[in-house]
């Protein structure tokens, strides 16, 4: 435990500092110097002697970092659709359609939803988006044609 508390007061300021750099957020570098020491800890026996630990600390927190900001950017996974809803080329087809509308930038993604699952009117959805009912209309209209564009592109 001591052994701990050394490394932390030794290393722990320059690292913070480095981790500053790259968030520029105190609270996330604090926990991404947090995270650091402790991989760094956990993974002691894989420190070659190379270079300077203070060196290590950082490409360490610097991995970390990346990593991090790869999944802050990427978009969730759209959803699956059911796995018994078809079988063979018809599954396929669903499968590729709910993926092309699930592409579809908002507010066309929901109208579409709307529309076509929810079954709604397109009274309905205009009162839930604060709009008429004819842009509910040609919102659900031109979110079909990108659809159907983008189904055509595919099956070229």
């Amino acid at each position: 435990m001591k052994d701990f508390e050394e490394f932390y007061n030794a290393h722990y300021k320059g690292l913070y500092a480095y981790c500053v750099t790259l968030t520029r957020n105190r609270a996330d570098a604090e926990d991404l110097a947090a995270e650091t020491i402790y991989r760094a800890i956990r993974h002691a026996g894989k420190f070659r002697g190379d270079c300077k630990v203070d060196t290590w600390l950082c490409a360490i927190a610097r991995n970390l970092f990346l990593t991090q900001e790869k999944k802050r950017k990427r978009p969730p996974p759209p959803p699956e659709p059911p796995e018994d809803l078809f079988s063979g080329d018809d599954r396929e087809n669903v499968k590729e359609i709910v993926l092309l509308m699930n592409a579809l930038e908002e507010p066309y993604r929901g109208v579409f939803l709307l529309r076509t699952v929810g079954q709604a009117e397109y009274g309905e959805i205009a009162k839930i988006y604060q709009k008429s009912e004819s842009w509910a209309r040609v919102t659900y209209h031109r979110a079909r044609l990108q659809i159907l564009e983008k189904w055509e592109e595919r099956q070229q």
